[in-house]
């Protein structure tokens, strides 16, 4: 995937192969690059290789490594704690879920029927800029 790196990199990871695309085509879409993972493991090889990434959208519940391991190791790094981080995610999550959603991340983003593009555009654009 060819990147213009003078364009804010956005990392996606979701393991819904469908999701992740119709995501990065909106993102690129607004001017943004877009670095792409199918699994956590692939997530934290991205971050630990582009230092410039400026927000993270990833899907809670994935293979290999979830969405909330990758979260748990970003708060650890110090390069990396302070990513704003949107969950992605399909299902509705338990009240304990929401709480650490909240605590970790700036946004949550519903897939499925529950899903806005215009919620979703503006959030991506609000803490693109406020990364800056």
């Amino acid at each position: 995937m060819t990147q213009n790196i003078e364009q804010p990199q956005i990392l996606v990871c979701d393991d819904d192969e469908i999701f992740l695309e119709f995501c990065a085509r909106i993102i690129r879409k607004m001017g943004f690059s877009v670095l792409a993972a199918s699994n956590g493991d692939e997530a934290i090889e991205l971050l630990e290789a582009n230092p410039a990434i400026k927000l993270v959208l990833i899907d809670l519940l994935m293979p290999i490594r979830s969405g909330w391991e990758v979260i748990k190791y970003m708060k650890k790094q110090e390069s990396l704690k302070k990513v704003p981080l949107i969950a992605i995610t399909g299902l509705s999550p338990s009240p304990q879920d929401l709480l650490e959603v909240r605590e970790n991340c700036q946004a949550v983003i519903h897939k499925g029927a529950d899903f806005n593009l215009e919620e979703f555009s503006r959030t991506v654009e609000k803490l693109t800029r406020n990364a800056e």
